[in-house]
């Protein structure tokens, strides 16, 4: 198949922009919603520009994934970097009083970004290394230039004779009317040199790059349209491919090296961001392709001088061909500001731009046939925790007594004779409406019925219905620090921790504990994909001698991609493996255990075992005083209630007194006291004896 490339016409050598004398100003916070338990959604401030004063009414604009990553290059390979920091202060929004205006601003360290009014735009950014909060701004100009923009490619001229007029409306539209949210998610790629032109330090260039990309956000905002920024890669070693001829080859060369290296990160779209003093070609791609894996790649050449803002016109002119966008004919289309964003001309252009009446049909036409599924997938990137119980969403929260789901589920629930379906509370006869020890009939489970098989055959014991809840006994297993799996490891809360048994549990049979080398490179990261737990509401990166004792790395052998519903996943090369690691996607509380953490009790060097994020000595995670020789007569184990649960045909509390039962602890759930047990070992040995004699007497 042959590529459908477009590629911008020649950026003239003279190029330049202007910028009018700096002016410091001191913006003035005037208004937030941030609360104790919430960060700020809607901010205002009062900035003065040339001696006027303007207010900036703003709204938090979110294109940053909880799993976002920045990846850079060094001599060991690849290293992994969260930038958590940029995710919560980027905004979007206007200027009070003129309602044609444009702010996009990051608000991290002061106040970064651009302002946008009919015809003139003006960036701001904090003034270094001073005392109080000032800041530079500054008018941005770009002087037009009068050679061609468009260039089209010998093998491709499908913008200009696409059949434009089939579905082009007379109705004049400023947003797509009725269209769903869609969502682009892109990984995003620096080069050497425009890595080195940015800045050479990760932080500088991750907030340029997040810059463009919430203006290029801020324009796409009319087509219902988040632009992802699903990671970010910078070769800051050196250029992975060769960057240097025509475009049609680079892009080819690109998408070859996606293909065979970006498998594992997962994107809509990858672009290649080049830096060139003077290209001859802004950039190429493969028009209308958002969706095919197979063609899912671009080139954005950044030239030398060039401004942010008109470089995410740039970007947005590429993402507007790969989302069926085709160039503006001016005898065609209606533009309702001074220079629409497909028209090739916005590139030299200053103020606000929007999309045209054709670019609006362009998109509606595009997003109405199959093969854009990929623009419906919602990335997480808000969290909310549920606080509130919620009658009818099957789960028994707050003061509810029962709760069978929705209507449509209610009439399938096992407790619909239990429970009233309006208020979630228990009919007058029912005694229970859920759990595992309630019955059908509304009434608790009789005593000695099972309800939570052991989980583990070394370190765990199976617990019953005590005749009096709706819910099962306090679960019982071997009081942790015993010894487990010949004397390798230690039962730790019913289990005996390995780390292959664990990785096989979450990965697969063909899964196993990763090396060494794996742990201590994605557990020193700090960020939720490898850490020690939670401080102070950030990420704890492992100390050396815990890094087998964070977050669970396992090897990956497979050729497909890891999937769990509600799971994030990250890979990583590390010498000769492939490392992985998983979280939530919606986050858990902070400090919450899970299974995508390494176990407590997992070995972690010599009688060393795992203990709350630590590799600790194994004695010091025995707990309580119970000794099973001395105190179960060597007839049984220690449980966590430091009482004997007793081998078979013994009974406790001391396994002492042989009965024909099959053992156990009070705690199990299936005895209540001791005089209920000895009545029912009593009532268990008469029949033991007396059946074998009248048997053999022929009766």
């Amino acid at each position: 198949m042959l590529p459908l490339l477009v590629l911008l016409g020649a950026w003239c050598a003279a190029r330049s922009f202007q910028q009018i004398p700096l002016q410091i100003i001191v913006p003035q916070k005037i208004w937030s919603n941030a609360t104790e338990d919430s960060k700020e959604q809607h901010v205002a401030y009062i900035i003065t520009v040339e001696g006027k004063p303007y207010t900036l009414q703003l709204q938090k604009q979110m294109f940053l994934p909880q799993d976002f990553m920045v990846y850079t290059y060094n001599k060991q390979g690849i290293f992994h970097s969260s930038s958590k920091v940029m995710m919560q202060c980027n905004y979007r929004g206007y200027v009070a009083g003129f309602p044609h205006s444009l702010v996009t601003l990051n608000t991290c360290s002061g106040l970064r970004g651009l302002l946008q009014f009919e015809n003139i735009s003006y960036g701001i950014e904090p003034l270094e290394s001073t005392a109080g909060f000032e800041h530079l701004i500054y008018q941005i100009k770009n002087e037009n230039v009068s050679v061609p923009l468009l260039e089209e490619n010998d093998t491709d001229i499908w913008y200009r004779y696409l059949p434009y007029k089939s579905h082009i409306s007379s109705e004049e539209k400023t947003v797509v009317p009725h269209a769903l949210s869609h969502y682009l998610e892109m990984h995003v790629i620096v080069d050497k040199a425009l890595y080195d032109h940015m800045g050479s330090e990760m932080a500088v260039v991750t907030q340029k790059i997040i810059q463009i990309i919430g203006l290029v956000n801020t324009m796409f905002t009319q087509l219902k349209m988040t632009v992802v920024l699903s990671s970010l890669e910078f070769w800051s070693d050196k250029n992975k491919i060769s960057t240097t001829g025509d475009a049609n080859d680079l892009l080819h060369r690109f998408l070859a090296w996606k293909q065979k290296f970006l498998v594992l990160r997962p994107h809509d779209m990858a672009y290649l961001l080049v830096y060139r003093n003077h290209p001859n070609y802004i950039g190429a791609t493969f028009p209308g392709k958002i969706c095919n894996k197979s063609y899912s790649a671009g080139i954005a050449m950044y030239p030398k001088a060039v401004t942010l803002e008109t470089f995410s016109v740039i970007m947005v002119q590429l993402l507007g061909l790969n989302l069926g966008l085709t160039y503006d004919d001016l005898n065609m289309c209606h533009c309702l500001r001074a220079t629409c964003i497909m028209n090739p001309e916005a590139v030299h252009s200053s103020g606000v731009k929007v999309f045209s009446s054709c670019s609006l049909n362009d998109f509606k036409h595009f997003i109405s046939k199959s093969g854009v599924e990929c623009l419906q997938n919602h990335p997480y990137m808000n969290p909310i925790y549920k606080e509130d119980a919620v009658c009818g969403d099957g789960f028994v929260e707050g003061d509810e007594e029962c709760d069978c789901g929705s209507k449509e589920e209610f009439s399938k629930c096992k407790f619909k004779n239990c429970c009233v379906m309006e208020t979630c509370k228990l009919k007058p006869a029912a005694k229970c409406g859920f759990g595992p020890c309630c019955t059908n009939s509304c009434q608790f489970q009789k005593r000695g019925k099972l309800c939570r098989p052991k989980a583990n055959e070394e370190c765990d014991f199976n617990d019953f219905c005590n005749g009096t809840s709706h819910e099962c006994v306090p679960d019982t297993f071997v009081r942790n620090g015993e010894s487990c799996r010949k004397n390798t490891a230690i039962c730790v809360n019913g289990i005996c921790p390995d780390i292959n048994d664990q990785c096989k549990a979450v990965f697969g049979s063909a899964s196993k504990g990763a090396s060494f080398a794996c742990f201590e490179e994605m557990n020193g990261r700090s960020d939720r994909f490898g850490n020690c737990g939670v401080k102070r509401d950030s990420f704890k990166p492992c100390s050396s001698d815990n890094f087998l004792c964070g977050k669970l790395i396992c090897t990956w052998p497979k050729r497909s991609l890891f999937y769990k519903r509600g799971i994030s996943v990250i890979y990583s090369r590390v010498n000769e493996d492939v490392c992985v690691s998983i979280a939530h996607s919606v986050p858990v509380r902070p400090g919450q255990r899970d299974f995508t953490f390494v176990n407590d009790g997992t070995p972690c060097g010599p009688n060393m075992v795992c203990s709350n994020f630590s590799c600790i000595e194994s004695r010091f995670l025995t707990e309580g005083s119970c000794n099973a020789t001395e105190k179960c007569h060597g007839r049984g184990r220690c449980n966590n209630f430091n009482s004997c649960h007793c081998n078979t045909h013994y009974s406790p509390p001391d396994c002492k007194k042989m009965v024909f039962l099959a053992g156990g602890s009070y705690e199990d759930g299936h005895l209540a006291k001791p005089d209920l047990y000895q009545e029912r070992a009593a009532c268990h040995i008469v029949q033991a004896i007396t059946v074998p004699k009248v048997a053999k007497s022929g009766i």
